[in-house]
C-alpha cells in the first residue's frame, strides 16, 4: 500500500503568512509535536508500506527543528526512509524565517538499497534575492529491496506559483527521468 502526503512542515491548520489569511511564521515546538501526532495517527490509520511525503522539515527554525524524519520513524511503522533536500538555507530574512532545511521524503518498511537525487530545473521569473533563497525542487528516487526483486519509488513536489511554465517543464522532467 503506497500513501503520498504533504506534511506542510508540520504546521497542521496554523495560518501561516503565505496561505494568505495568517501572520504566523514560526510553531512552537509542543504545535510541531501535537501537528505530527495527528499526521502520525493518520499514517497508522492508514497502514501504508511506503509514504512519501513533502514539506518535510528537518532543521527549521519555523518548525522548531524537529526532524520530521526522525519523528515519523521512531513514531510509525516504517524502518527506513531516504530524505531529498530542497531547500536549504542557513537564513532567510523574509518574514523572520531563519534557517530553513526542508525537503522530501520515502519512508519504507523494505530495506532501502540507494536513494538519488535530481535536480529540477528552477522558476525563472524571480528576481535575483528570491532566486538565492529559494528553494530548488527535486525529484527523489529510492530503490527498494522487496527480496525478490528492486523496485524504484519516487517522491516529487512540483513548482506550484510559477508564472513562466516551470511546473509544466518539471512534470516533462519527472515523466522523463521515470
Amino acid at each position: 500500500k503506497v500513501m503520498t502526503y504533504n506534511i506542510k512542515f508540520g504546521a497542521g491548520r496554523i495560518d501561516f503568512f503565505f496561505d494568505y489569511w495568517g501572520d504566523r511564521v514560526q510553531m512552537s515546538r509542543v504545535e510541531v509535536e501535537q501537528n505530527l501526532a495527528g499526521v502520525e495517527r493518520l499514517i497508522d490509520e492508514i497502514d501504508p508500506d511506503l509514504l512519501l511525503a513533502q514539506e518535510v522539515e528537518v532543521g527549521s527554525k519555523r518548525s522548531a527543528y524537529v526532524d520530521m524524519v526522525q519523528h515519523i520513524l521512531e513514531r510509525c511503522r516504517f524502518r527506513y526512509a531516504a530524505y531529498f533536500q530542497q531547500w536549504n538555507s542557513r537564513y532567510v530574512a523574509e518574514e523572520g524565517f531563519g534557517r530553513v532545511d526542508m525537503g522530501l521524503a520515502i519512508f519504507s518498511r523494505c530495506p532501502v538499497k540507494r536513494a538519488e537525487r535530481f535536480s529540477h530545473v528552477d522558476w525563472t521569473d524571480q528576481d535575483f534575492l528570491t532566486r538565492t533563497f529559494y528553494l530548488h525542487h527535486v525529484i527523489g528516487r529510492a530503490v527498494l529491496d522487496l527480496g525478490s526483486r528492486e523496485v524504484a519509488a519516487y517522491v516529487v513536489h512540483p513548482e506550484a506559483y510559477d508564472k513562466d511554465g516551470t511546473k509544466q517543464r518539471q512534470i516533462r522532467e519527472i515523466l522523463d527521468r521515470v
